[in-house]
């Protein structure tokens, strides 16, 4: 059995770069990052749609990650706002391995903890879009991991 968080980001465009340093910075295995952009002076890319995929697996607790983009910009799905006030469109899904519960937890704050301080961009990580575990906002950078809110 498994158990899925979902990290809601800030925009239509977030911070792809700052997101895979964060994510290397932790340990990942088959880590696939199409969404950097490309070179605009490359004629191609103006003309050949692309793969949207940002995936892998931490590597302490096997758990598995990928993306989600909406249909269009929207607003939070995670209840409550704390203080976050911004539209979303891409969501990364975490796949929590449950043998490797303590972890993931180890891994998603060490992610989350370095995204915060290598970009501005807001986020929200939620269970189900009913309890938070962490948010990013203007204001800065909280983990309520025993305590959601």
């Amino acid at each position: 059995m498994s158990l899925d968080m979902s990290l809601e980001l800030e925009g239509n465009s977030p911070d792809w770069v700052a997101l895979e340093d964060a994510v290397r910075a932790v340990g990942v295995e088959d880590f696939e990052n199409t969404m950097k952009k490309r070179n605009e002076n490359d004629f191609l890319a103006k003309y050949v749609a692309k793969e949207e995929k940002f995936d892998g697996f931490f590597s302490k607790s096997r758990s598995h990650f990928y993306l989600y983009k909406r249909v269009e910009l929207g607003e939070l799905y995670a209840e409550g706002r704390h203080g976050c006030n911004f539209k979303v469109q891409y969501v990364i899904v975490f796949r929590i391995n449950n043998a490797h519960y303590t972890e993931f937890v180890e891994d998603v704050y060490a992610f989350l903890e370095k995204l915060a301080t290598i970009s501005p961009m807001q986020f929200v990580l939620s269970f189900q879009s009913e309890e938070v575990y962490a948010i990013r906002n203007k204001q800065g950078f909280e983990f309520f991991w025993h305590a959601p809110r």
